[in-house]
């Protein structure tokens, strides 16, 4: 559980990074800190996914 825990917190701390990046452009910071938190998520069940079941 802990484990899952990390990752949570840690992709949240990359999704902020991300939209703090994209609001420095002058973008939406709440729109492209959602975009973020899916898009990293997706990127790490991908690997998750890899890792687990090779193929």
């Amino acid at each position: 559980m802990m484990y899952y825990t990390l990752v949570g917190i840690s992709i949240i701390v990359i999704a902020f990074f991300m939209a703090a990046t994209q609001k420095a452009r002058g973008y939406n910071f709440w729109r492209y800190f959602i975009v973020s938190i899916v898009v990293v998520t997706g990127i790490y069940i991908m690997i998750e996914n890899l890792i687990k079941n090779p193929r």
